[in-house]
């Protein structure tokens, strides 16, 4: 098959996250890590994989990265198997029959490297069934969970991975701007999702989602974007919030703006005066070696103007998910306060005040580079209110 358009990472970039993997475990005393990916939440499951397989499989895939040695990767589907051997970077791919299981794969390989008394470290939510398996297969293999660590040698990004965030923020900027053209009385909620992945596309990257709610401002009933769109057909006078991510190779980029159709009422007009409060004060604030505790001592300028969240107010992104989260929704303490934003990590400000009775609110947010001197905004679209 052809390869074109698919983003391949160069071998420098593919060496030092090995390098890293294997000081890690040098560090913990494992001989090697056993990583798990599944297709939840649009592939972002198999964020660890694709890290050093370069490919996000639709099913369960299994990577083995040992000390010594090359890795070795699983699918689990026999027809995704030849394409998985076309894309992926890993030289040795297999394939995980149902009439042997993965339990029995892996153990087969452990063994025949030598690793049954070894010690192995997990990462990923992997199924009950195959650590059960792996455990009464090999019972003197140690087994530790190597998840958290690993998702924090994802945390601080290189030049290269910086630069795919850079070009999936161009994308999500062109979806914006195809909104702001096109948003208008009549069209249905479906059909912006169209209109959404195709201004993704011809801007050269991947759509993974978007969230969307409208409703009218002057009997709101809805205060953050939906995931299951409506067949409702937009009106004057509606409020529109949208949360979208858009890829580039996986890697992500994610933007939140608010749209009215017509001026904003009064009691909309106090919410998105909060809301950009809190997102301009939030993005001053950022900058490499701030705690999440100072973040969240930010966010409470919502709590403090009698508004409520539903969402979590920032939290670090890639191609998932990623610490520091620590801004929860609901002003809860952040669970790690004292985790520290470092340079060349990429972060999401997302403030979202809603009202006590959660049927009115507005969300503003943009993915950010932390750098010694500040935040650096990835998207140009500008940070406000889009009255249409």
């Amino acid at each position: 098959m052809s390869r074109e358009g698919y983003p391949y990472f160069s071998s420098a970039e593919m060496d030092r996250r090995f390098a890293a993997a294997r000081a890690l475990m040098d560090e913990r005393g494992l001989d090697a890590l056993l990583v798990f990916g599944h297709s939840g939440n649009r592939r972002h499951y198999q964020a660890d994989v694709h890290y050093f397989a370069q490919i996000a499989l639709f099913h369960e895939s299994y990577l083995l990265v040992p000390r010594t040695g090359e890795p070795k990767l699983w699918t689990t589907h026999n027809n995704h198997w030849p394409n998985a051997r076309e894309l992926t970077t890993i030289a040795d791919v297999a394939q995980v029959h149902r009439s042997v299981g993965a339990a029995r794969t892996l153990a087969d390989e452990l063994e025949r490297r030598g690793l049954a008394r070894g010690r192995a470290g997990l990462v990923g939510t992997f199924f009950y069934q195959d650590i059960d398996g792996l455990r009464a297969a090999l019972p003197g293999l140690a087994l530790a969970d190597l998840s958290g660590p690993v998702k924090r040698l994802r945390m601080r990004k290189s030049g290269e991975e910086i630069a795919w965030q850079r070009k999936a923020a161009t994308g999500c900027d062109a979806v914006m701007e195809a909104l702001r053209r096109e948003l208008r009385p009549g069209v249905a909620e479906r059909d912006i999702q169209t209109l959404a992945e195709s201004a993704a596309r011809a801007a050269g990257c991947e759509f993974t989602f978007l969230y969307l709610n409208s409703t009218p401002m002057a009997a709101s009933d809805s205060c953050v974007p939906n995931q299951m769109w409506s067949h409702r057909k937009l009106a004057q006078g509606d409020v529109i919030n949208t949360e979208l991510t858009v890829n580039h190779g996986m890697y992500c980029s994610q933007i939140l703006r608010p749209f009215t159709l017509g001026e904003p009422n009064e009691q909309y007009r106090r919410i998105y005066a909060c809301t950009k409060d809190a997102y301009d004060a939030l993005w001053s604030k950022v900058r490499a070696g701030v705690t999440v505790q100072a973040l969240y001592d930010v966010s409470l300028r919502i709590r403090d103007a009698g508004f409520d969240t539903v969402d979590g107010v920032g939290h670090g992104f890639g191609v998932d998910i990623q610490p520091p989260s620590g801004l929860p929704n609901g002003f809860r303490r952040p669970p790690q306060p004292d985790d520290v934003l470092e340079e060349g990590m990429t972060y999401v400000i997302q403030p979202n005040p809603t009202s006590k009775d959660f049927k009115a609110g507005m969300q503003l947010g943009d993915l950010g580079l932390v750098t010694k001197t500040g935040f650096e905004r990835l998207h140009r679209y500008p940070p406000e209110l889009t009255i249409l």
